[in-house]
């Protein structure tokens, strides 16, 4: 009966310790489970991946020319009365990157902004009269230019028999910058003799003009820079 007794203890002490060694909690000790949180107070830490910096960026304001008429300035003449002075627009940018160098954000910190200074020249409007001998007799004029001059008939590419103010093409009428020369105005043209500004072209800019002629392939003209003068 004892042998029995001591074998039941034996086996019963050994389920025991089996059990308190597979055990999560020894002596004293616990594991935090998979669903554990921590608690609210924990302090967490975390670190910026951005960077920033302030840049300048400035953009000039040109400045503008402003022609006032002065009767008192022969017709052609101009005098600057005031050179002006570029204005310019200066904006500090607050630009932010990330770690790897790419721009995350951009903003406008402060715009300052310098106004441009207009250029005024006095342009002249008084007519006065001269006179000079040519080729074709004496001629009365009240402005001479240096012009380059060239020629076309009414069969060039993009020109038709009549003009852009209604004349027939031909010798005696001429394509003109009427920025330059006002369209209808009558000129002597060294070497070619009287005309009308009676057309335009699309390459007529500035001190530039076109000869009408009849046949321009006959006419024996080479482009050049001529003397004109406005009638």
């Amino acid at each position: 009966m004892e042998r029995y007794l001591g074998i039941t203890l034996i086996l019963t002490l050994t389920f025991f310790a089996k059990n308190i060694l597979q055990s999560p909690a020894v002596l004293g000790n616990t594991s935090p489970s998979l669903t554990e949180t921590l608690p609210v107070n924990q302090p967490i830490t975390t670190q910026s991946s951005f960077t920033e910096k302030l840049q300048e960026e400035t953009e000039i304001i040109f400045k503008k020319v402003v022609y006032e008429d002065d009767p008192e300035i022969e017709a052609g003449e101009e005098k600057i009365l005031d050179e002006g002075e570029d204005g310019k627009k200066t904006k500090i940018v607050k630009i932010t990157n990330s770690n790897d160098g790419e721009e995350y954000s951009r903003e406008i910190v402060s715009v300052e902004t310098t106004p441009a200074k207009n250029k005024k020249i006095l342009r002249g409007t008084k007519i006065i009269w001269k006179s000079i001998q040519t080729q074709d007799g004496e001629i009365k004029y009240w402005k001479k230019m240096r012009v380059y001059a060239t020629h076309y008939d009414s069969h060039c590419l993009g020109c038709n028999e009549w003009t852009a103010i209604g004349m027939r093409a031909g010798k005696g009428v001429i394509a003109v910058d009427p920025k330059v020369i006002p369209l209808r105005s009558k000129v002597y043209i060294t070497g070619y003799g009287m005309a009308v500004a009676g057309d335009t072209g699309g390459a007529i800019k500035g001190n530039i003009i076109d000869l009408g002629f009849d046949d321009a392939k006959t006419a024996g003209w080479s482009a050049r820079f001529v003397d004109i003068y406005l009638l």
